[in-house]
This record gives structure tokens, sequence and C-alpha cells, in this order.
């Protein structure tokens, strides 16, 4: 495991063995370009072949708990922060991504039949990652996590998430630099599914409602050191990485996070706590095909053609 120049981690996982982090359900620092800012320049090099990795995922998927590649984690407490700070990187390299199809939309690079069934799919891939994230026991998640956030700001809020900045108005409002007849149904029904597994996940880890914003008696600091405290406790740095370098980093996790599915389960064995949003028949189908999901944003994000590998479909940041 070697950094790239920009000191991002790149190297694309190899089949059959853990290789984030260092060791099984280690953590690693994510590298990402500042908010708006294009990805660096790509210097010339041999092609990367992304395949391999890609049919990793699918594999994973397919193989689902019948040959795991890494121990179940005997430690919750490990395992649920890995999940919690991997996810979350997840998260903002796919809100990257959405802003700039977003982006294209509005220069006229790409047409609206085009990127609107892309955004749909990376749509899908935050669901999967607020699923992932949320799976953490509510015991636990109050024990570890919050007051973990409480200690780096006592308003400490998913608000404050720089990437999500750019596309806020997407999802709460479903606006986009697109004609008014442009087909928006697929991707209207991602952000459908997306609150309601939000506000499932919501309610589960946080059953009061209370977030740590709204129950703080302190404001919370301004903009822009809001994002440096929040990038700071998800180990994000910005520094001019290039596209293969953001893709590459993607790819580390995703893998990483089939691995942990695949031996771990999504939820503790002794974890029954449901919300009725997540009880949902939509919920729970896009949940059963959850690796399926990430192997279709990793064949989007690396730019392979849909022939070449299964898509997912459609199956139907969370900070408190």
């Amino acid at each position: 495991m070697k950094a790239s120049g920009s000191g991002a981690l790149c190297d694309l996982p190899s089949v059959g063995r853990w290789e984030f982090g260092g060791f099984a359900y280690g953590t690693e620092p994510l590298v990402l370009p500042g908010v708006g800012e294009p990805d660096g320049p790509t210097v010339p090099s041999p092609a990367v072949d992304y395949t391999g990795s890609c049919r990793h995922l699918a594999a994973l998927g397919r193989r689902g708990l019948l040959i795991p590649e890494v121990a179940p984690c005997e430690s919750p407490e490990e395992l649920f922060w890995f999940r919690w700070l991997t996810g979350h990187q997840v998260c903002f390299i796919v809100w990257r991504l959405i802003a700039q199809l977003v982006d294209d939309l509005a220069e006229d690079r790409r047409s609206s039949a085009e990127a609107l069934p892309l955004i749909s799919r990376y749509v899908d891939g935050y669901s999967v990652m607020l699923l992932y994230t949320g799976s953490c026991p509510p015991h636990l998640y109050n024990a570890l996590i919050r007051p973990s956030m409480r200690r780096r700001h006592r308003a400490f809020s998913g608000a404050w998430a720089p990437d999500y900045w750019p596309i806020r108005d997407l999802f709460r409002r479903g606006r986009l630099p697109v004609s008014d007849d442009a087909d928006r149904g697929e991707l209207h029904d991602a952000i459908r599914l997306l609150h309601l597994i939000h506000d499932g996940v919501a309610a589960r880890l946080v059953a009061d409602g209370r977030s740590l914003l709204r129950e703080s008696a302190v404001r919370g600091p301004g903009h822009g050191p809001a994002g440096l405290i929040y990038d700071a406790y998800f180990t994000t740095l910005r520094a001019p990485v290039t596209r293969h370098e953001v893709v590459a980093q993607l790819l580390r996790r995703l893998v990483a996070i089939a691995q942990d599915v695949a031996a771990n389960g999504l939820y503790a064995a002794d974890d029954t706590i449901r919300t009725a949003e997540l009880r949902a028949a939509e919920v729970t189908k896009f949940e059963s095909g959850l690796v399926d999901i990430l192997h279709g944003v990793a064949q989007q994000a690396c730019d392979l053609p849909s022939p070449l590998l299964p898509s997912s479909g459609h199956g139907g940041g969370m900070s408190r």
C-alpha cells in the first residue's frame, strides 16, 4: 500500500484478500480536490484497468456469506467505527461525482437523457451508504459515535459536509439545470427512497429525533470552519488529485465494504431494531441488493460499458 504523489492511497485492490487500511477493518485517509475544483491534471501513463476490481465486487455480491474473504470482526466498536468513517467517505466521493454531472448539465456537456440515469445510480449509492453507516446498533451509536462527534463540536452536523453543499438543492428540492420536459421519473424515485431511508436510519439511531445541532446550546461555526471540522473528523484531506485517484480511492472502499458485509452481514445478529421506514418492502429489497448496487456505482465511476458487467438497477451523510 503506497501513496500517490498527492498522498492518496490508490493501489487497486487485489482479488481474494483484504488490503484496505493495512489490516482488516482499518481505515484510510481520503484525499479529494477542494469543493468545486476540477480534478487534478492527469499525467500521461498507461491505461488503468478497473475491470478486475469491478468483477471482484460483482463476485462478492453473488457469493454473499458463502465464501467470505476476511474473518468476521470480533470487536463491534472497531467494525462500526470502520463503517461510520469509510461509509461517509464513499458519500463524499459520490456527492462529488453527482456535482460533476450537474455541472455537465448546466454547461451542456451532457444531455438530460444521458445524465439523469447516471445521477440516479449515484443517488442509489448514497442511499446504500446511509443503510451501511446506519447499521450501527443504537446503543453503540450513542455510546461511541455520537460522543465522538460532540467532542469535535457540540453542534456537529451533517449539514457541514463540504461536498454536500453544491448538491443540497438537488436532494432538498429536486432542482436541476434541465428542461421541464426532461424525464425525471427514475431520479425522483431514487431521491424519494433516499429520504425514506434517511428518515428511517435517523429514527433508528436517535430515538428522540434530536440531533447534536438541535440539542446544543451553542451555535455552529461559520461555513468555512464547519467544513474544516467535518473533513478533519472524517480524515478527509484536500489536494489536487486526478480522476483516476478519486476513482481508485472509491474502489478501495467499495471492495472493503463488500468484504465486510460478506463476512459480518449488514446488522449484528442481536440487533432487531427496525423503524417503520426500514421495514418497508422497497427498502428491504434495496438492502438485500446492497453489494450489487455498489458494483453498479463502481462500474459507472470507472466508465465501463454496461454490457461488460450486469447493472444493479434501481432497488426500489448521515451525521447526527
